[in-house]
Parts: C-alpha cells; structure tokens; sequence
C-alpha cells in the first residue's frame, strides 16, 4: 500500500522538478546577423545614414579605437528577428563579430531596428565596469531617441558616441 503511494509522489516530484524556473533559451539564428566580411565599423542595412555621415562616424569610430583599443560599431536593422530585443541582439552580433579586444571585451555596439523603433548599447564585460547599463539607458533616452524623433539620424548617434567617448575616458 506504502508503494502504491510513494511511487506517483516521486513521479510527480521529478516531473515538477524538471519544469520548474526552466524557461525557454532564446538565441538569435545567426542567419539574421547582416554579413560584414570586410569588419566595417558601421554596418547601416536600414540606410539611415548618407555615405559622407556612414564615413564621418567610421572616422570618429576608427580614431577613438587608434587612441584607446576600444571598439564601436553601429549596426542598423529594418526589424528585428521574432523573439529578440534590440540589447539581446546587438550583444549576439557583438559576440559573433568579436567587437572589443578578447583581452579587455571593450566594445559596444549600438543597435538601431528602424521599423520596431527599438535602440540599445550593448556592452562587452570590461565596458561595463567604465559604462554602465543606466548611463547607455540615459544617452538612449536624451540624446539619441529626441534626435530620431525628428529624423536625425546621424546627430542622434553621433553625439551619443561622443557621450560614450566622455564616459570610457
């Protein structure tokens, strides 16, 4: 009578216990991570930017990189893939790409998916200890999002990497 009771209790238990606080793993299939064979600094698929502002950041970018070690990039989107958030997916593309220097992870990315109007600033482990994840949310919300709202694309990021810059120093 005894097993009778305590088998469907184990039963139950080791079917509670397997379910509980397991949520589902999101990942980003690679396959909606835009190609970038030659590194670009800024990779503008939802073309935001014109040619001279794309090559004006990438100098600003590149010349910051020269002096510190540390990497930006700029990634814009039309959408984002079902299931991710801009800050989950700009840190997919920043992993899968290598932004930041595998010693110090120093790099950012900003991710910009123009049709969901979502922006984040990803950052790699060593930026987080100089930038952190309020600060990204500040300049996000003063300095980029005003500026978007009026179609100002470029302004919007690149003052936020000055922002950015001021803040890593």
């Amino acid at each position: 009578m005894r097993l009778k009771l305590i088998f469907p209790i184990i039963i139950i238990a080791f079917l509670l216990s397997n379910c509980k606080g397991k949520q589902p793993e999101i990942t980003t299939n690679y396959s909606y991570i835009p190609l970038n064979p030659s590194q670009k600094r800024v990779v503008d698929v939802s073309h935001l930017f014109s040619n001279s502002q794309q090559d004006s950041l990438v100098e600003k970018i590149l010349r910051y990189e020269t002096e510190s070690t540390n990497q930006i990039a700029i990634l814009t989107i039309d959408s984002l893939p079902p299931l991710t958030t801009a800050q989950g997916f700009g840190t997919e593309v920043g992993n899968s790409r290598g932004i930041g220097t595998k010693e110090k992870d120093n790099g950012l990315i900003i991710t910009i998916s123009k049709f969901d109007k979502a922006v984040a600033i990803s950052t790699g482990i060593g930026t987080e200890q100089t930038i952190s994840d309020y600060e990204c949310k500040v300049i996000i919300d003063s300095i980029i999002i005003p500026q978007f709202k009026i179609n100002n694309y470029y302004k919007g990021v690149d003052k936020a990497i000055d922002s950015l810059i001021l803040l890593w120093d």
